[in-house]
């Protein structure tokens, strides 16, 4: 998989990646192609996200020459999705948005942000504002960060944030590295017929 995404990385602009293992933690006991069919939702929730920035009228619009800034040359991206209704719900729909399993990766040192945010018709620029600065808490400092908001009627009382952070560097987006002993690797190769690279 990391040689996939190393030989895709050098052919797109932007690769959003949705690792496997994160997946299974959000829906450890569905079948393969249930997995799979949660996996697709998440992609054509940031599609749709992406695109309402700029067809859907809003608080804050973007063309797409905004989309452009942050996603030509982004590298790798990951995706966060979530919304809240509590009190403070800007502020949650943010953190569960950052903190989702699929965004499970050092984000520090990110180059860029793509943030939607939508409410109901009471949602204030305020709010969108405490998501989009949270959001430049955790990336570079010089990160290029796009943001626009929509009135959604449907979610009521509720905020949404879609997060794609682009230029992630972290390791950990590959997921977990595992090490093995000298005795463990022979055995490995012994049996697939394989030679480690070190």
């Amino acid at each position: 998989a990391r040689m996939g995404l190393e030989k895709l990385t050098e052919i797109v602009d932007t690769l959003i990646v949705i690792p496997n293992d994160k997946l299974l933690e959000i829906v450890p006991d569905v079948s393969i192609s249930t997995a799979f069919k949660v996996a697709d939702e998440i992609l054509v929730n940031a599609v749709k996200g992406i695109t309402e920035l700029v067809t859907k009228p809003g608080l804050v619009n973007l063309d797409f020459a905004d989309i452009r800034a942050v996603m030509s040359n982004g590298g790798l991206a990951m995706i966060g999705l979530a919304e809240s209704d509590t009190e403070r719900r800007a502020i949650e729909a943010v953190e569960k948005a950052l903190n989702t399993p699929l965004i499970d990766v050092d984000i520090e040192g990110a180059t860029g942000a793509l943030i939607n945010v939508s409410g109901g018709a009471d949602m204030t620029i305020k709010e969108a504002q405490e998501i989009v600065e949270r959001v430049n808490e955790k990336l570079d400092p010089e990160a290029k960060i796009i943001w626009g908001a929509q009135i959604d009627p449907s979610l009521g009382d509720a905020i949404r944030a879609m997060i794609i952070v682009t230029g992630v560097k972290s390791p950990q987006i590959y997921g977990p590295t595992k090490t093995y002993t000298e005795e463990r690797k022979r055995e490995i190769e012994r049996i697939l017929g394989i030679d480690f690279v070190d």
